[in-house]
């Protein structure tokens, strides 16, 4: 996946993240994003009968490497009997590769969902607000058939939502990427504060996020794309 001509590894990425405190990322919303997302889905990862023949696949999470069924995952589960720790909870982490698998699960998924409800074309764009609000565009013809659909299958708009919030936090690493390649070539203090001036904007608590637009192609193909961030770069992931 390149972000802005800058490559990097999965690996790299997320050693990164996992060195990078919540603050880093964009103060807590995101830690509270995602644990609001797992705790109304299910969180049970082990193979049992009913879910044998789910496919999974390997995701990055606070708890290392995970197998795990990302149609278990966006599905909300109710537990009348059992209560669900959030500490139990693999956050999924905003890194290149599960950006990139998400995309294509959530891209797959929405496909799926038009087909299932007769929809012709998917909407130019799908936008999610602060509010974590589904935004479509003004002149979408489909809108309604589309909001329909999402509201009885909501694990479909977790999964674009959870897209576009692990794409926008990813970006907000690869922003600070320059910052970290050239702190680690740092020589000297006075270099250290040179390039710490040079890149304060990072440090801005009120810096704005990258906001992330997913655009679509007549054939349902998924783009993920975002504006904005410190520099108000353009950015564009390629999955």
């Amino acid at each position: 996946m390149l972000i802005n001509n800058q490559v990097s590894s999965g690996e790299q990425i997320l050693s990164d993240t996992k060195r990078t405190t919540v603050n880093a990322l964009g103060g807590t919303k995101f830690e509270d994003y995602m644990k609001a997302l797992s705790s109304s889905t299910t969180t049970e990862m082990t193979s049992v009968d009913d879910n044998a023949n789910k496919p999974k696949v390997a995701m990055d999470t606070n708890k290392g490497t995970v197998e795990m069924s990302l149609d278990d995952y966006f599905t909300p589960k109710s537990y009348a009997n059992d209560s669900v720790s959030l500490l139990d909870v693999p956050l999924l982490l905003p890194s290149a590769h599960n950006v990139d698998t998400l995309a294509k699960y959530s891209e797959q998924k929405l496909k799926g969902l038009m087909d299932q409800y007769d929809i012709p074309a998917p909407p130019a764009t799908i936008e999610f607000d602060q509010q974590g609000q589904l935004v479509l565009p003004s002149d979408y013809p489909y809108a309604a058939e589309l909001k329909h659909a999402l509201n009885e299958q909501p694990q479909i708009e977790k999964a674009l939502s959870a897209t576009t919030a692990l794409a926008s936090h990813y970006a907000g690493i690869m922003e600070g990427q320059p910052f970290r390649d050239e702190m680690s070539t740092a020589r000297t203090q006075a270099d250290r504060e040179r390039i710490a001036e040079k890149y304060s904007y990072l440090f801005d608590e009120n810096r704005p996020p990258v906001h992330i637009v997913l655009s679509f192609l007549d054939d349902g193909s998924m783009l993920v794309g975002g504006r904005g961030g410190a520099a108000g770069s353009q950015t564009m992931f390629e999955t």
